[in-house]
């Protein structure tokens, strides 16, 4: 059994905490947009139908549900990118004060708390999970993320936690792209309690380069975005 998690389709910080940031409005969304997985919410849709999951609609600018909740065990700390990202996207500079970080940990938990519960849940009933990590990444470098020759979809797993089968889903479902694994991002979350405890915990993350189903803006829906939804729900279909 399967179950979605889709962590960074959100683009919504909340009213109340708008002050704590440093830049100025126009500067925020652009780095709120450049940094979401746009639109992973409706291409992945067929997924979250069938299988159930969790969804933030807040911008991973609020919080980054895919980091460590412990910035001591987080890489992308050093970088103030940690699960309450510090410092902007597009340029290195300031991005907020920390005034409401430990307030703003609480939705952190919160997201987390679903995933935990709906994992335990599928786990007793199946006896088995995949959780499916959906996103999708930007064909540019960043200041923190000097990196080329992005693929057209990247496959991250933890060997530990490998889902061979639906990986081979995948890559034959994709097979006219460029596929890479642990490329340029790698591993697929788990939650705490299961990681490298139990292997009945399986999970895969998919990342679709905004190349190729975004107009070169990284914002405005290209011409095979219907195409890469209508493969996932192939896939979808696939699995049960």
């Amino acid at each position: 059994m399967y179950l979605v998690h889709i962590p960074h389709a959100g683009t919504f910080i909340p009213q109340e905490y708008l002050d704590d940031y440093c830049l100025d409005k126009n500067e925020l969304t652009a780095n709120i947009y450049e940094y979401a997985d746009l639109y992973t919410d409706e291409l992945f849709d067929e997924f979250y139908k069938k299988f159930g999951g969790v969804k933030s609609k807040y911008s991973r600018l609020f919080f980054d549900a895919e980091r460590f909740e412990d910035d001591s065990k987080e890489e992308m700390y050093k970088f103030g990118l940690g699960w309450f990202y510090e410092n902007a996207i597009l340029e290195k500079k300031p991005l907020r004060n920390t005034k409401h970080k430990e307030e703003i940990k609480k939705f952190y938990k919160t997201h987390h708390e679903n995933l935990n519960r709906l994992t335990k849940e599928k786990l007793g009933k199946f006896n088995k999970v995949t959780i499916i990590d959906a996103h999708s990444f930007s064909n540019r470098s960043y200041w923190f993320f000097k990196k080329s020759d992005f693929p057209d979809i990247c496959i991250g797993f933890d060997e530990f936690h490998k889902d061979e089968k639906l990986i081979e889903i995948i890559k034959n479902e994709f097979k006219e792209y460029e596929i890479a694994e642990n490329y340029p991002y790698s591993g697929s979350i788990v939650p705490l309690e299961y990681y490298q405890k139990e292997e009945k915990v399986k999970s895969v993350m998919i990342e679709i380069n905004k190349r190729i189903y975004l107009e070169d803006d990284n914002i405005t829906k290209g011409r095979d975005f219907e195409k890469i939804k209508e493969k996932l729900m192939r896939i979808a279909n696939r699995i049960s």
